[in-house]
């Protein structure tokens, strides 16, 4: 005499309890693939290239070497600081003090003609349809640290039809620029710091004593 099996009945409360345990089990797992993946590469340095297929032709240290023999051809020119960083060619330059305006923009106009020979503007410094190529950033400076009387920075990004120079020691909105100092100077005015006797006294107090 066989004994029957008895099958598992499918009623609702079996079929909500698997389902809920379908439904607990299936993030679970994805969430531990994705923690024992992670831990796995754990200190594996990630490599990218958000220039791939873009910068061709490509400004090599001898050609960056032959754009700075250019500029400096041009007398009283002097490229102190060359670096290639992010698709920006980046170029520091002293000029002689004691120029006027004009002297100065010849000067620039002259050094920048120089490297265009050197490194073309149209060839490596526009982006075309289907790449995008580098910026050039030129600054312009008589002196390295804060005595500088002037401060001319030349922009020349891939999506420009021509490079653009600005006096960054001249403010573009006068009328501002003056309306912030008028304010600043009224904060500093303002300041005050308590004494020892618990008033207040201004920031800035002078030496006395006997000589």
């Amino acid at each position: 005499m066989t004994k029957k099996i008895k099958g598992i009945k499918l009623n609702f409360s079996n079929i909500v309890f698997a389902l809920g345990i379908l439904f607990i089990l299936i993030p679970t797992t994805v969430i531990g693939v994705i923690l024992i993946q992670s831990s796995m590469q754990t200190g594996n340095v990630i490599a990218g290239n958000r220039f791939a297929n873009d910068l061709n032709p490509a400004i090599t240290e001898d050609l960056q070497n032959l754009g700075k023999e250019a500029m400096q051809s041009v007398s009283g020119v002097e490229v102190v600081e060359l670096n290639l960083k992010a698709a920006t060619l980046r170029l520091t330059v002293t000029l002689p003090a004691g120029k006027d305006e004009a002297n100065y923009l010849s000067l620039i106009e002259n050094s920048l003609s120089k490297l265009n020979e050197a490194i073309p503007f149209d060839t490596y410094f526009n982006d075309t349809d289907s790449m995008k190529m580098y910026d050039l950033e030129v600054n312009y400076v008589d002196a390295l640290d804060n005595t500088k009387s002037i401060y001319y920075q030349v922009i020349k990004n891939a999506n420009m039809d021509t490079w653009r120079v600005q006096n960054l020691l001249v403010p573009v909105n006068p009328e501002l620029a003056a309306e912030l100092l008028a304010k600043l100077a009224q904060t500093d005015e303002n300041s005050v710091i308590p004494n020892a006797n618990g008033s207040e006294e201004s920031e800035t107090t002078e030496e006395s004593g006997d000589e």
